[in-house]
């Protein structure tokens, strides 16, 4: 049984390890940010059925069906996200300034693939987090700075994961990202544009790209994000007029 599910999971591609046994997929409107509008859905036909006016039998608006990952690397048994940020100085010579510091974003409730209703289990977004009554008792615990995260994993006996696996595969997806829509881009000379990637993890440590969000909230809604919105800030200052 082994060998045959070994067998399955190369078919798959380099993919296979989203999957489950849940067929688990992210539904979102394609026009909204801070987590309004997402659901977890099952099947094609909750798919159709979520994204299709019920009278009109049409498209309300533009959605994105996104792969779940079904066995994400969790923390205390929660799933998580990384937001980092990337600031793009010109397209045409490419020059993409990867933060240092990337951070961790909790979902609040305790993993649980059957409960696709609760969505402070399955959406790291701080704004989907706050919905719930206890976010303020622990806003400060819903987001760890990197040197945390690495302490963990050190504590799991994964010392090496973050810096021989993760941050290669975020720093490497970062650049691939932008080169992927400089077709599409409008490049300005003198101008920068300062992007928030976000980042899924699977059991292996694995990177998975969620969404890249242009003008990301720098607001400093917890203790992490008050030393690091600010700490960023000043570094994009110096890297656009010390640098460039």
């Amino acid at each position: 049984a082994e060998r045959a599910l070994e067998g399955v999971r190369e078919l798959g591609g380099a993919q296979s390890s989203l999957n489950g046994e849940a067929n688990a997929w992210i539904v979102k409107p394609a026009g909204k940010s801070r987590g309004r509008g997402i659901q977890v859905l099952r099947s094609l036909t909750e798919i159709l059925g979520f994204v299709t006016d019920a009278r009109s039998h049409a498209q309300a608006e533009r959605y994105i069906a996104q792969k779940y990952v079904e066995d994400p690397l969790l923390v205390g048994g929660k799933k998580f996200d990384m937001r980092q940020w990337v600031l793009v100085t010109d397209l045409n010579p490419l020059k993409v300034w990867i933060y240092d510091q990337p951070y961790l974003r909790f979902a609040m409730g305790t993993y649980d693939l059957d409960a696709e209703g609760d969505r402070k289990a399955h959406l790291c977004n701080n704004c989907v987090q706050r919905e719930d009554g206890e976010f303020e008792a622990l806003r400060d615990e819903s987001m760890w700075e990197l040197d945390r995260f690495i302490g963990h994993l050190e504590a799991e006996g994964k010392a090496d994961l973050w810096a021989r696996v993760i941050k290669p595969q975020m720093r490497r997806v970062c650049v691939w990202a932008i080169m992927s829509a400089l077709g599409v881009m409008e490049g300005r000379k003198g101008s920068c544009e300062l992007y928030g990637y976000d980042f899924m993890l699977d059991s292996a440590g694995r990177v998975w790209l969620l969404e890249v969000n242009s003008s990301p909230d720098m607001a400093p809604t917890t203790c992490v994000t008050r030393k690091l919105c600010h700490a960023c800030l000043g570094d994009i200052v110096s890297v656009v007029i010390d640098r460039e």
